[in-house]
């Protein structure tokens, strides 16, 4: 079984009965938003397409947390607007772009999240955290904590190594009250009406002291561990993934859920926590430092389907690496024959599922030509889609308008990840590199060029075959042919391309118009 189908069946036994399950996401537009955070939302997504296969009505609700304060500036930023520290402790929502291009820094950091979601056919039911604080949509919610606020209090409190503090506790308050005049957090409340209406508070930024009644004043937001439970409860959420740590002894789904049951009184809704996503050589991905790779720079080199077909695979908690070296040719692989065995019926019953819910396009999705063969011939004619098409014909392999796309990806890993495989045919033979091999690879050079030369068609495995022909010994063992055709491999490449290592030869020689490659090898 799927690990969605699992989590699904288990949301159904806790509410049965329920006209239609809400399966929450939410994210903090701190920055970019990186590749890791689509974990938040894709759990939920599958679990949401996991109970419609159940035949239940189901919902994928995704916040973002605009209405949360600017802690630091992230390092991308400072590059670009020095002064940007002036907004520290503003919401995300009342910050200028620095870009120039939105409304606001939340708005460029969402709506460039928001294009990668359309690309990838998920599309939440979006809150914006900003316009449902200050639609006065949470007074009631606001009011009732700063009324319950010494037993929220007494709760955080259980979740900390130190003592409680009677005169803390006296001058608690579950909320970061944004000045009106300054924009600014950095205030303290000062009190409260018994009833819980009013509260004064001074700002210690620009000095303003001002009793506002709360239900007038929509510049207050609960602190989090309240703010997420009170959420719960308005839009009534059944499930919510969240990162490893918020599950810990002391981690903020705990405590939110002991707010929810003992101050809100609601059932916490099901919580599945995941692991953490790195790029390889660049750590874990932070929106906040700037330190990350965003799904639309992943989108330029994986396909959406792709995307969407790695985080069902994996099972939340489980930790994985996007990585832009060769690793995307063993994904590309590894993703095909998924997809041919899926509409062949010949997947298992997990991957059934993967591939149920990853495929945009479900059985209908076109083979396309392996990501690996068109690294290997298309840097040789540019990228260009005429002459790749002319090319891998004459391998018998049908290139059509759908592998433009995949093209592209090809052109965008090579050009922008992987220079080094820019593989051009050398314009002079490469005398000097010749004139250092021993007589056995001179003669295998020969033998090479007679035979290339001899051919009125070319087909791969033929060149494959007549190459191991003459450069394998059948005295030896497997390994030890294995190390002679890496010397023998790398003598080819350096005439042909002038690199020790290269695309794959003989699907290149087969694919190359020999007349453009032959005289380098001719000595």
């Amino acid at each position: 079984m799927h690990w969605a189908e699992k989590l699904a069946e288990d949301i159904i036994a806790r509410n049965p009965n329920k006209e239609e399950y809400v399966c929450a996401a939410g994210i903090s537009p701190s920055g970019s938003v990186h590749i890791g955070n689509f974990r938040d939302i894709a759990t939920s997504f599958y679990v949401v397409q996991a109970l419609k296969k159940k035949g239940k009505k189901a919902r994928l609700l995704f916040s973002w947390d605009e209405f949360d304060r600017l802690r630091k500036v992230p390092g991308n930023i400072a590059k670009i607007a020095e002064d940007f520290g002036k907004y520290i402790g503003m919401p995300y929502a009342y910050i200028p772009d620095p870009h120039g291009e939105k409304s606001s820094y939340a708005e460029y950091n969402e709506k460039e999240f928001e294009t990668s979601l359309e690309e990838l056919d998920i599309h939440p039911d979006y809150r914006y955290q900003a316009k449902e604080y200050t639609s006065g949509r949470y007074v009631e919610g606001i009011i009732y904590a700063v009324k319950k606020r010494f037993e929220i209090y007494d709760i955080l409190m259980k979740y900390k190594t130190q003592d409680a503090d009677e005169g803390e506790r006296e001058k608690y308050y579950p909320l970061n009250v944004y000045c009106d005049k300054c924009h600014t957090d950095f205030t303290e409340v000062i009190s409260s009406s018994e009833d819980g209406e009013e509260i004064t508070f001074r700002c210690k930024k620009c000095g303003e002291e001002k009793t506002v009644k709360i239900r007038d004043y929509h510049y207050i937001k609960l602190v989090w561990k309240v703010d997420w439970p009170m959420r719960w409860g308005v839009e009534g959420v059944d499930f919510e993934p969240g990162g490893i740590d918020h599950a810990s002894a002391s981690g903020s789904y705990v405590v939110a859920c002991d707010v929810a049951q003992n101050v809100f009184g609601i059932t916490p809704p099901l919580f599945h926590g995941y692991g953490w996503l790195s790029i390889a050589g660049l750590g874990d991905m932070h929106s906040s430092t700037g330190n990350n790779i965003t799904p639309a720079e992943v989108l330029k080199v994986y396909e959406p389907d792709m995307i969407r077909w790695l985080f069902a695979k994996y099972e939340p908690k489980a930790p994985f690496s996007f990585n832009f070296d060769d690793t995307i040719i063993r994904h590309y692989s590894e993703f095909d024959k998924g997809v041919e065995a899926y509409k062949n019926g010949e997947a298992d019953e997990f991957y059934d599922s993967v591939f149920d819910m990853c495929l945009i396009h479900g059985k209908n999705t076109r083979s396309k030509v392996p990501f690996g063969v068109l690294a290997s011939v298309a840097p040789i004619v540019d990228f260009k889609p005429e002459p790749v098409r002319e090319l891998l014909g004459k391998i018998d392999v049908e290139f059509t308008k759908e592998d433009e796309e995949r093209l592209l990806r090809v052109k965008n890993w090579i050009t922008v990840h992987q220079p080094s495989k820019m593989y051009k045919l050398l314009t002079e033979k490469n005398v000097t590199y010749y004139n250092e091999l021993d007589d056995t690879k001179k003669e295998a050079v020969k033998k090479l060029h007679d035979y290339i030369a001899s051919q009125d068609s070319l087909k791969e495995k033929d060149i494959q075959q007549f190459i191991y022909s003459v450069i394998n010994n059948p005295e030896l063992s497997k390994k030890e042919n294995m190390a002679i055709q890496q010397q023998y491999f790398k003598a080819f490449y350096n005439l042909l391309i002038g690199q020790d290592a290269g695309p794959r030869l003989y699907l290149f020689l087969a694919a190359a118009d020999k007349k453009d490659y032959l005289f380098l090898l001719d000595f």
